[in-house]
């Protein structure tokens, strides 16, 4: 790593607040470890409470930094999400780094009790709900230092457009595919944040961290757990994977600061698929917003 990234990577933080959803493992335990070594403040969202204290436990022993703070929510649930941007709300003046990295993949189709597929509600409605939720929090900002909401993408989003009648594979369900539908939403939810809310001084982007060597891999379906056993000796280490986005969450590089709306891979603004358009992102919110209606409250 050349001089200009240690510098990015190691910068101080003091005085910044991020929050994490999908913190206690991978590349968002990578990234929240790299935030608390350089002085953040730090908040954990998570469905696992033992995990999670886990997780910053051993994150407080390495780094020092007393300023973690632990949520527990079920991202599978607009209700709990609901929930607990209401207590961040209520426990925080202002958020500066919003990381939408909370998400997974199921090998079959599974129904929430609120009766949303699994992967379409904990992969994108959660995320886009909660970020709605905390605007307030984070529109306090400077023209120096605008604010950033970051959503985990994959270049997975390439494999599959939306079926806007079918948004929840009711047919034709395939964990790859769902995965890969998911991540197309985040990067068009990132697009469309930006372009909606051009006024507020934040900056809105996706990104994707590469084939990580996570357990995302196991979860999957058969195809899934296939492609990552082939692909097992290719595979990055989460600190390689979690480099762009440490970076677009901290960096004032120009290309950061000029990243509205953007896509990334290795620190480089990266093509998008055919199919995410500026239409569908736009179609997307309106159908997304229909239905996180009765939870936003």
């Amino acid at each position: 790593m050349h001089q200009k990234n240690q510098e990015i990577s190691k910068g101080d933080l003091s005085g910044k607040t991020y929050l994490m959803t999908g913190g206690n493992s991978g590349i968002g335990y990578e990234a929240i470890r790299n935030f608390a070594s350089r002085g953040a403040s730090v908040i954990l969202v998570c469905r696992s409470a033992s995990k999670g204290r886990e997780a910053l436990e051993e994150i407080k022993r390495e780094t020092g930094n007393n300023s973690l703070f632990l949520y527990i929510a079920d991202f599978s649930s607009l209700n709990s999400v609901n929930r607990f941007a209401k207590r961040v709300l209520n426990d925080f003046s202002k958020i500066d780094v919003l990381c939408n990295n909370a998400g997974g993949a199921n090998a079959t189709r599974v129904v929430t009790k609120e009766g949303f597929e699994m992967t379409f509600v904990t992969n994108h409605l959660s995320g886009f709900l909660l970020t709605k939720m905390l605007l307030p929090l984070l529109s306090v900002s400077t023209d120096e230092e605008p604010t950033r909401v970051i959503f985990t993408s994959s270049y997975g989003h390439a494999h599959s457009a939306l079926n806007f009648d079918d948004l929840e594979l009711v047919e034709g369900y395939r964990s790859l595919r769902a995965y890969g539908r998911s991540k197309l939403m985040n990067l068009l939810t990132a697009r469309e944040f930006s372009s909606r809310f051009q006024r507020e001084n934040i900056i809105f982007s996706s990104f994707h961290p590469g084939a990580v060597r996570t357990p995302i891999w196991r979860k999957g379906g058969r195809a899934a757990r296939f492609i990552g056993f082939v692909l097992f000796p290719f595979l990055i280490s989460v600190k390689k994977g979690s480099d762009t986005f440490i970076w677009l969450a901290s960096s004032r590089d120009r290309e950061v600061l000029e990243a509205n709306g953007q896509y990334f891979y290795k620190r480089k603004r990266a093509r998008v698929a055919v199919h995410a358009t500026a239409a569908a992102a736009s179609k997307l919110w309106d159908l997304t917003e229909e239905i996180i209606a009765p939870f936003a409250e």
